[in-house]
């Protein structure tokens, strides 16, 4: 069956990983190479939003300046989350951060053997109050460790369309949006989704650091 996704959500750039455990138990007809696309996130989360976008490009920052050009394995990952599970949006996040590195929390899978263990791979802890949500990616392999900060306030928007997007929801959420209300809504969201996966002023609502 053909995914109906919009093109911006289908055309969105790959995050590519290596998935050793799943090559190991025969998943692959040859390398065991994995594209992570964003509508398999969507899928995910059952919706598209700058929250679960914003958690997809965090990961694709933070693997980029831990792997650089290499290929990111998977399961080799560790993440730390600076919040608590059911502190704001952090719980949707871990679940992209899991879903992409394979580092899953205490109800992950334990290995095989001393092997491929993923349980405890992503912890939450207590974060400073700040502007930023706050994530820690490590590198498992090295030690490598970088942190990146995620500032949704500073993501771009165009003030005339979420004024007119904001209303236009309330019509939608109560059922009483027309149609073509309804469409334009829709349009005016995926907008704010489009750049946001076009990386327009990325460096003002991502910034990823050594740590």
């Amino acid at each position: 069956m053909k995914d109906n996704f919009r093109k911006i959500i289908h055309n969105a750039e790959p995050i590519i990983m290596n998935e050793p455990l799943a090559e190991i138990l025969g998943a692959f007809e040859k390398d065991s190479i994995i594209g992570y696309q964003f509508k398999d996130v969507v899928k995910l989360a059952g919706h598209p939003c700058p929250t679960i976008t914003g958690a997809y490009l965090c990961c694709k920052k933070a693997l980029e300046k831990l792997y650089g050009k290499d290929i990111p394995i998977r399961g080799e990952i560790s993440v730390i989350i600076y919040g608590k599970p059911d502190e704001g949006v952090y719980g949707v996040i871990s679940q992209v951060f899991s879903f992409i590195t394979g580092a899953a929390p205490s109800t992950g899978f334990k290995g095989l053997g001393t092997m491929y263990k993923r349980k405890d791979l992503l912890k939450f802890i207590d974060g400073k109050d700040s502007e930023e949500l706050k994530f820690e990616f490590k590198r498992n392999d090295n030690g490598k460790k970088v942190i990146v900060s995620f500032f949704p306030q500073n993501i771009p928007e165009n003030q005339e369309d979420s004024f007119k997007m904001s209303g236009l929801f309330q019509k939608v959420l109560w059922g009483v949006a027309k149609k073509d209300e309804k469409r334009e809504f829709q349009d005016l969201w995926m907008k704010k989704i489009e750049r946001m996966l076009n990386e327009e002023n990325i460096n003002k609502w991502i910034i990823v650091k050594n740590g």
